[in-house]
């Protein structure tokens, strides 16, 4: 059975609009995070001095209608749903897994979390079908290079992630539905 797999910082957590209020950041310095794929050291020091960052991340504004479509993967389609997050590159913030554990538990607690463990090692987990909700394009193009299906996810594109994950449920529910009036060949 194929799993979706949700990435929590970026899809589910708001990790920028914290990042932004702690570093009362610009848009154009967020731009420069964003081309760069993560904060400058100097910002990331700032970031990861904050007691608890990852536990006090607000939800992104999709967050609650992508939850509720991906349950539609697990409950109507049979799928798994896990969360698959990973710790920062260079594992200097000791709290983040009990931390992203903590979110999780209080926002979407039917939901497995699974750990990467780093961003790099995301692709490691997909399997032929398997569909990955992420905010890293490069994290996207390895998953499909191995096999799966990748829903880019950013802050100006909530929206049309959303419908093309819907698209794919509804893909995937019509096949069942044909599935399911197709005679037994055997």
């Amino acid at each position: 059975m194929p799993t979706l797999y949700l990435d929590m910082d970026g899809v589910l957590a708001d990790f920028n609009a914290l990042a932004r209020k702690v570093l009362k950041a610009t848009p154009d310095d967020e731009h420069a995070a964003a081309q760069r794929g993560r904060w400058p050291d100097e910002e990331w020091g700032r970031l990861k001095s904050i007691k608890n960052f990852y536990r006090i991340l607000p939800k992104t504004e999709i967050a609650d209608d992508l939850v509720e479509l991906a349950r539609k993967f697990r409950d109507e389609l049979g799928w798994e749903l896990r969360v698959l997050t990973a710790i920062p590159k260079n594992n200097d913030m000791p709290d983040a897994f009990q931390d992203k554990l903590e979110w999780m538990q209080e926002h979407y607690p039917d939901i497995r979390v699974h750990f990467g463990p780093y961003s790099k090692d995301k692709a490691k987990h997909a399997r032929m079908g398997d569909c990955l909700v992420d905010d890293r394009t490069d994290n996207c193009r390895e998953w499909e290079v191995a096999g799966g299906v990748a829903v880019k996810v950013n802050d100006s594109n909530r929206a049309a992630a959303l419908k093309e994950l819907q698209d794919l449920y509804d893909r995937k529910q019509s096949f069942k539905r044909l599935a399911g009036m197709m005679p037994d060949q055997g």
